[in-house]
């Protein structure tokens, strides 16, 4: 069952339950109050209430947070509804305004109800610079968090990488000691380096400078990138359409949502961005993608990869011949390597990710999910699993 006859099901089953009026439901953050380095999480508490598994899914804008939940009433019986944390990841210390959105299925055209939360990341108490995440791995979005001892104005933050340099400017303010913040001001701020970073060892340098003089260098910080890279998975709710992505380019064009309405499910599972990096029984990853549905296609399996090489070959001809436009799977290219398991099973080190197919092609709407949750895969109602295609490394 997919999404949409999913959500048409569940209706006609709550509708005949009583509305969950009582229930006072709140969003909260776990750790309640996270410090630099811990990975949050956000929880549904004080309720009942059951959600849509597969269709949570968050943005994150600023110190803006939202995340859209979509619900039935109590008694909707499917292994897709229940609830589970949303996994934010590490985040730069500061204050965030949470807004959770929940859908009532039963009221696809009302506006959402609402619950409001914070968050406050602290910083590290020792003046300094660190990566955001404190583990950054290969061609993946990475910051660097400036904190110190004296106030300085974060809009004057810079972070440029030049070879095994990542040197970060600021300017601050020189003043007595005891001093209140000016305003606009403060001793901890984040900035994203442009740059993709390739795995290996790197030099993180601050340097700071006050009324417009020179330079100078006050904070020094060995950093490891590993090897491994992210495969970040998103979520359509208009297509009902599941996507990842490695690196960190097209990571930052869906976060910024200039790619449609994709959103980040919390998910992601571990790979490798280049076959230098890649560990012994890992594998050139194909893309593909198909306009008819809308939906992109990706396979370790080297003879499912030369296959829809070869079936482009004869359907973009067909199509030509035809004077119609090829709609079928266009072969975009390498997207990432995985390590590729061996008779269905994965390295006891790692975890095992599975490729789910919503069995729509005859709808002209196939899409496939790949996840390594457990609570996802329990939660693909009506999709066909399709086995473990990759294993996510440490």
């Amino acid at each position: 069952m997919n999404r949409k006859s999913f959500l048409l099901a569940a209706a006609v089953i709550a509708a005949a339950l009583p509305a969950m009026a009582q229930e006072q439901p709140r969003i909260a953050a776990s750790p309640f109050l996270p410090s630099y380095g811990m990975p949050v999480t956000l929880d549904l508490q004080e309720s009942s209430l059951r959600t849509f598994i597969p269709a949570t899914r968050y943005v994150i804008s600023g110190n803006n947070i939202t995340v859209d939940y979509e619900y039935a009433s109590t008694g909707a019986a499917s292994a897709a509804m229940g609830q589970q944390p949303v996994q934010l990841g590490e985040l730069p210390a500061g204050n965030y305004n949470v807004s959770a959105r929940l859908h009532d299925i039963n009221k696809p055209n009302a506006a959402p109800r609402t619950l409001l939360s914070s968050i406050a990341v602290v910083p590290p108490q020792s003046p300094g610079l660190y990566s955001i995440p404190s583990q950054p791995r290969g061609f993946a979005p990475t910051s660097v968090m400036v904190k110190s001892a004296a106030y300085f104005d974060p809009r004057t933050l810079r972070a440029r990488l030049s070879g095994k340099v990542v040197r970060v400017d600021f300017d601050y303010a020189s003043l007595p000691p005891g001093s209140d913040a000016p305003a606009g001001l403060t001793t901890f701020a984040s900035v994203r380096i442009a740059q993709a970073m390739a795995p290996g060892a790197y030099t993180l340098e601050g340097w700071g400078r006050t009324n417009g003089g020179a330079y100078q260098k006050f904070f020094t910080q060995d950093m490891v990138v590993t090897q491994s890279t992210p495969v970040v998975e998103y979520y359509s709710a208009r297509l009902d359409h599941y996507f990842f992505a490695a690196g960190a380019d097209e990571i930052d064009l869906l976060d910024k949502g200039r790619q449609g309405d994709w959103k980040r499910t919390g998910l992601d599972f571990a790979a490798f961005a280049r076959d230098a990096d890649a560990a012994p029984g890992s594998a050139a990853v194909c893309r593909f993608y198909a306009s008819g549905p809308n939906s992109h296609f990706f396979t370790g399996n080297q003879a499912e990869c030369d296959y829809l090489k070869v079936l482009e070959e004869i359907q973009r001809a067909k199509a030509a011949q035809a004077g119609t436009s090829f709609q079928g799977w266009s072969y975009e290219g390498i997207a990432f390597y995985a390590m590729i398991p061996s008779n269905g099973q994965c390295p006891s080190y790692t975890a095992p990710v599975k490729r789910f197919y919503n069995n729509r092609a005859a709808q002209n709407d196939s899409n496939h999910r790949f996840t390594s949750d457990p609570a996802q895969m329990a939660a693909m109602d009506g999709w066909i699993d399709e086995g473990v295609v990759f294993c996510s490394v440490p």
